[in-house]
């Protein structure tokens, strides 16, 4: 198992591991049904990663197959705040067939290095209520409860 920064020509991997990403969140949560055209436009926003500073995408590669992902990103506060930048974990997707391997805890270990590298003093990421898995993983990386987001649906 290798973790590097992910290249543009990981891009197809990728596209097709967010679609089983997204497959199985929309099996959590209707609101994740994917649009028409939802991996043309993941597939352009993840090219706009590539040359942005402050954005990373590190990849897991076993036996020459991408087999996971994550994506981190510095954001900035707004002016009024004495803390002035943040990392947000944006996405971290491992493929069915290789979970429970610890490869989600390398990927994270790749984004937690480059982002205090970055200089930030937090870290952020935002878990579906309905996902269980992904509360249980960032609960045992160290994670607190910090806000609580609600939703009114029309």
């Amino acid at each position: 198992m290798k973790i590097r920064r992910a290249m543009l020509s990981d891009v197809p991997n990728l596209q097709e591991l967010w679609v089983e990403f997204m497959d199985h969140h929309s099996n959590l949560d209707p609101d994740y049904v994917r649009s028409h055209d939802a991996v043309a436009n993941w597939a352009r926003y993840v090219h706009s990663k590539f040359g942005d500073k402050s954005a990373a995408v590190f990849v897991a590669v076993d036996d020459g197959h991408v087999v996971g992902y994550i994506g981190a990103l510095v954001r900035d506060y707004p002016p009024v705040f004495n803390i002035k930048k943040h990392g947000f974990i944006e996405e971290i997707a491992v493929t069915e067939k290789s979970r429970r391997l610890g490869i989600a805890s390398q990927l994270w270990s790749a984004a937690e290095e480059w982002l205090l590298a970055q200089e930030v003093t937090r870290i952020k990421v935002n878990i579906d209520t309905a996902n269980p898995e992904s509360q249980g993983f960032f609960r045992r990386l160290g994670f607190l409860d910090y806000t609580e987001t609600l939703l009114k649906k029309y």
